[in-house]
């Protein structure tokens, strides 16, 4: 997750992230950011790494994923005409919802879309893509 420079938070200095087994080299994505005014902001790798950078970046507190966990599912259950289209592998919506509650669950498109509509804010993922 990335916060404008101003932003409090606790930055975690590296060089190289791992992605897919590889190491690759940050920096030049590093200056991508570094123009927008933005900086990488290190979070817990658990599973809940989407909701907890949305807490980081909402309360300064990744520690509040949780909460931002719960909103998002409860949106998504309330308005399951809006997102019960998306859900792929035939996994009953009930289901994935229970699934989603779940401490860990990783987090798509879908939550994505939920938390942007339950925050009320517009979230772009920035990430680094590897081109070899």
């Amino acid at each position: 997750m990335v916060k404008t420079k101003h932003q409090k938070s606790k930055p975690k200095r590296q060089t190289h992230i791992k992605k897919q087994g590889k190491q690759v080299d940050i920096s030049q994505f590093r200056a991508q950011l570094d123009v927008l005014g933005l900086k990488i902001i290190q979070v817990t790798a658990d599973g809940n790494c989407f909701f907890r950078a949305l807490a980081d970046q909402l309360e300064g507190n990744e520690e509040e994923h949780a909460k931002y966990r719960s909103m998002v599912v409860q949106y998504i259950l309330r308005n399951r005409e809006m997102f019960e289209p998306f859900i792929e592998d035939e996994v009953p919506f009930d289901d994935y919802c229970l699934n989603m509650e779940k401490d860990g669950t990783w987090a798509g498109h879908m939550e994505l879309q939920a938390a942007s509509l339950v925050t009320r804010s517009n979230i772009c993922i920035h990430r680094v893509i590897n081109i070899l």
